[in-house]
């Protein structure tokens, strides 16, 4: 067997995350086509979802062989319209593999990077560090710098812990740890105005009438999306707290909707971002509103939790 110097020290039995960035197809077959051949070899599941410039390559140097990939895909295809809905996909995805409880090998190019929305997507990199920590797998991101802008390229260093420097697999020396990536790029926590309208609520069915009657004044087509956010958030809070303070106000062009409690707290920054274990009987409230909302902040509140949705008033 070859020996294997395409990952570093990884040992197959946790997640590695590699930030790639290139710009000639050169560079791919020194890189990819080694990680891809050498998984092969170990007769580990590789997958490549990439662009077809990158697929291309690969095609051409492992001929008949690409046929042993579990997955060879295009990457545009695996985008869902969201982050939150393609980092599921992905999810899913892996389940058979992780039944199978072998290590695999990822190489994934997010070209959904450059579409409107597309920016978001370095939120769910760093968040993939915590929800596939204890995954057997090999992610290799590839960032084609003739098609990514540099901001971007810039906050996939931040959010992943190794990258190639042309030689072998190191440490990025611009990684950030997940919460503080996220704090950084979400928009910012002010506080609400005077102006806003609020109700401490105990029951969700009370609550439900009282937001579909302000929703109703500039939610448009989105109504039933703020119903059913707001709702998981305010039964989430009744169920830890026995009580929700529920406020909204405009600002901006949005609708801002808050749900604050004095239960034990949730305040990871992460929450919501990817989907609960399929045995978890509930917590899926929070990361139904994420995929609602076009934004959700989560912070402290006294003992407690804020949680606050975004929705667009267009």
């Amino acid at each position: 067997m070859t020996v294997d110097n395409s990952v570093g020290g990884w040992t197959g039995q946790r997640f590695a995350h590699e930030a790639f960035v290139y710009d000639d197809e050169a560079a791919v077959r020194e890189r990819v086509v080694p990680f891809v051949e050498q998984g092969l070899e170990q007769g580990q599941a590789t997958i490549v979802v990439a662009s077809e410039p990158v697929r291309e390559v690969l095609s051409a140097h492992l001929g008949p062989g690409v046929d042993d990939l579990a997955v060879f895909a295009d990457s545009a295809g695996f985008w869902q319209g969201t982050g939150q809905a393609t980092l599921a996909a992905y999810h899913e995805s892996m389940r058979p593999l992780l039944e199978e409880g072998r290590p695999w090998r990822l190489v994934g190019e997010p070209t959904w990077l450059t579409v409107p929305g597309g920016e978001a997507w370095s939120r769910f990199e760093a968040v993939a560090n915590d929800a596939f920590a204890e995954y057997p797998y090999y992610s290799l991101c590839l960032h084609d710098r003739r098609r990514v802008a540099q901001p971007l390229i810039d906050n996939q260093l931040r959010t992943h812990p190794l990258v190639w420097d042309g030689a072998a697999v190191v440490p990025s020396p611009d990684y950030e740890p997940t919460e503080q990536f996220l704090r950084s790029v979400e928009p910012a926590w002010v506080p609400p105005p005077q102006e806003r309208e609020a109700a401490l609520v105990t029951d969700c069915a009370a609550a439900r009438r009282w937001v579909r009657e302000l929703a109703a004044r500039d939610a448009g087509d989105r109504v039933d999306d703020v119903l059913l956010a707001v709702h998981e958030l305010v039964a989430n809070s009744v169920t830890a707290a026995g009580s929700a303070q529920v406020s909204t106000w405009a600002v901006n062009g949005h609708r801002v909707w808050e749900v604050a409690d004095a239960g034990p707290g949730l305040h990871d920054a992460s929450a919501g971002y990817a989907p609960p274990p399929l045995d978890l009987l509930g917590g899926r409230g929070l990361w139904l509103a994420r995929s609602l909302a076009d934004e959700l902040l989560v912070r402290q509140h006294g003992p407690g939790t804020a949680v606050r949705l975004v929705f667009s008033r267009s």
